[in-house]
């Protein structure tokens, strides 16, 4: 596709109009996202779990979802790039140490992924309850010292 910009005639690859229709997805996902922390965080304060707490809870939430489909597409780009190489002629120990290496990104990725979960099911948790404890101190240094 060809485009006009400051009078320059550019050449666009399907990429590129991919990236941009992706990139104003965001936007909008970002737009809606900021809309909802706020419609959520109005339903905290009458919940008892407090408007900035119920926002900000869900800000989180959403941020480390979108952290676990970037990583889940990541998994899927590297399952990709190991079947490619598997069809290279490149030698059975080079295949077998970047498999390795992509195993072990596998399965660090896997890990995220989980302990991802567990923190969004604990923000959902925490929002749908009470929050009637104190607050923990932010002197970090008491943590570190016997």
């Amino acid at each position: 596709m060809k485009i006009k910009k400051n009078g320059e005639v550019i050449n666009l690859t399907e990429s590129d109009l991919k990236r941009i229709v992706e990139h104003s997805n965001r936007l909008d996902e970002g737009l809606g996202r900021k809309f909802m922390s706020n419609l959520k965080g109005i339903g905290g304060a009458f919940k008892g779990t407090g408007y900035s707490y119920t926002k900000y809870a869900y800000q989180l939430s959403g941020a480390i979802n979108e952290l676990n489909e970037e990583l889940e597409e990541t998994k899927k780009e590297l399952t990709r790039v190991i079947d490619k190489s598997n069809k290279s002629k490149m030698s059975n120990v080079a295949y077998d140490r970047l498999s390795k290496h992509i195993a072990d990104a596998m399965d660090a990725y896997q890990m995220v992924i989980e302990t991802n979960e567990i923190i969004m099911e604990d923000l959902d948790s925490s929002v749908t309850n009470q929050r009637d404890e104190v607050r923990p101190s932010s002197d970090s240094g008491e943590q570190f010292t016997r």
